[in-house]
């Protein structure tokens, strides 16, 4: 009999309070043992006109050529082939195509600006811009596995 192998995880961010949290890797959204909020964890494609104050995901956002995004980002990865409108905060590398037209605010870790992008944008990029990201880095999976199952034991008492 095959030995049942637990599941992929990850290790991402609250999108509201910051806090680590160690996630399945198919989980689609999760709630956050820091704050109790709601944190969406799955890829999202944009393909139309969204207009939104604020979207969040712990994962990757793509907007396609034919998106048209108003809105503040906070994301994994962050890819434009389209057009944006507001402040973006991508943990990892950000992707700029050539047909992509952006204004607002962009924090990266890393930027792929290719020729031809349309932007008009305050860039902000390296690790000393993104201070979310030394919080992903701080402690291991076990670490705060063992912190997760201390809390549990102190509410059990």
């Amino acid at each position: 009999m095959a030995k049942a192998r637990p599941p992929d995880e990850r290790r991402i961010l609250c999108t509201s309070c910051g806090g680590l949290l160690v996630v399945a890797g198919v989980a689609k959204s999760v709630s956050c043992h820091h704050c109790n909020g709601r944190v969406i964890c799955e890829a999202l494609e944009i393909k139309d006109y969204v207009a939104v104050r604020n979207l969040r995901t712990a994962n990757r956002i793509h907007i396609k050529k034919k998106g048209h995004v108003v809105a503040a980002l906070w994301c994994e990865d962050l890819q434009v082939d389209g057009k944006l409108r507001g402040d973006a905060i991508s943990l990892g590398a950000a992707r700029i195509s050539k047909r992509a037209q952006v204004q607002g605010g962009v924090r990266a870790m890393t930027l792929h600006l290719e020729e031809g992008a349309q932007v008009s944008a305050v860039m902000r990029i390296g690790p000393e811009h993104i201070p979310e990201h030394e919080a992903k880095q701080e402690r291991t999976p076990t670490e705060v596995l063992d912190e997760l199952e201390s809390r549990g034991r102190a509410r059990r008492r």
